[in-house]
């Protein structure tokens, strides 16, 4: 476990300026890698907030992910969010747990996208129609996407050592800068 971050105050003014719109330890690791390859990665990750899933199933895919990976650091940014964007606590609770219950019909099938993401790879045929029956297909490949991205957070904030950062994000002034 690396857990060594660049010098922040080295960082060039492009390096700077990346870091400021997600000024966390994740992004102060990625700076490692060429200031492009982190404006894509940020870019990127920054889109699914204005992207097709409403934001309760963009959240859920999110804490699921991180919950099967068991990424302290995306659960972490993520629980406020989860809470703003309007699931409950048992719900919550529910997607956080090794065996959830207790979710409607749409979070239920959405949860079961990122198990299959994560343990198959892909969208089980079988999960996949009963998300189509309710999903558009926007919306399932989005919710793919999603799962995707954060299983390679997780990935990387294992492997590099990101340590938590001191608070949570303000998500509400990420959105408003993002706009």
């Amino acid at each position: 476990m690396m857990g060594v971050y660049p010098d922040a105050s080295k960082f060039t003014q492009e390096q700077r300026e990346q870091f400021d719109r997600l000024p966390i330890n994740l992004t102060r690791m990625l700076l490692y890698c060429p200031v492009p390859m982190v404006k894509s990665f940020l870019d990127f990750g920054l889109s699914f907030r204005a992207g097709n899933l409403e934001p309760k199933l963009r959240e859920l895919v999110i804490l699921r992910m991180a919950t099967l990976r068991g990424s302290s650091y995306e659960l972490m940014h993520h629980l406020s969010a989860a809470k703003t964007a309007g699931l409950s606590e048992m719900e919550i609770s529910a997607i956080t747990s090794a065996k959830p219950t207790g979710l409607n019909e749409k979070l239920s099938l959405i949860l079961q996208l990122a198990d299959d993401c994560s343990q198959l790879g892909k969208v089980s045929d079988s999960t996949f129609e009963k998300l189509a029956k309710i999903f558009s297909v926007a919306e399932i490949a989005e919710a793919t996407l999603l799962a995707g991205f954060y299983e390679m957070v997780a990935s990387f904030l294992e492997t590099m050592g990101v340590k938590l950062d001191e608070h949570g994000l303000n998500w509400g002034k990420i959105d408003s800068e993002s706009a």
